[in-house]
């Protein structure tokens, strides 16, 4: 059983990652992650923001690659992704993906994070190269 390293961000049921996010009902605004301040584009207050479910599929923006940090385990990739839903977000590049460059088009899949004490996997979106792109 998988069990989400960050509950609120996403269900980690689906055999594919989906965010939790919201949309303003006013100006069409995509948030990720969910804000509760109300938009920040048109004003709108907090009772006109409705949740969104936001593919996990998009664009690579920007991405570095980072080689000294505590935690994950270095060296990782670290992108900016504009998602088709609307959002930028930064999140990481799956370990197991193809090489991805700026503008690849990238799509969630599962990663494992850790194991909890009954044995359930922990895990997170990690994204990768989406298929099509690999061929070309």
């Amino acid at each position: 059983m998988r069990i989400a390293a960050h509950p609120h961000l996403y269900d980690p049921s689906p055999a594919t990652p989906v965010f939790h996010g919201v949309t303003c009902t006013d100006c069409g605004r995509a948030y990720f992650p969910p804000i509760s301040i109300g938009c920040e584009v048109c004003g709108a207050p907090q009772a006109r923001l409705e949740p969104l479910e936001l593919a996990a599929v998009g664009i690579v923006r920007a991405m570095a690659t980072v080689h000294v940090a505590r935690h994950p385990d270095p060296p990782f990739t670290v992108a900016e992704i504009l998602l088709d839903g609307g959002p930028l977000i930064r999140a990481l590049i799956h370990p197991e993906s193809a090489a991805v460059r700026i503008d690849d088009r990238v799509t969630a899949r599962w990663r494992a994070t850790g194991m909890d004490q009954a044995g359930n996997r922990t895990v997170e979106p990690g994204f990768v190269l989406c298929e099509n792109e690999e061929q070309q």
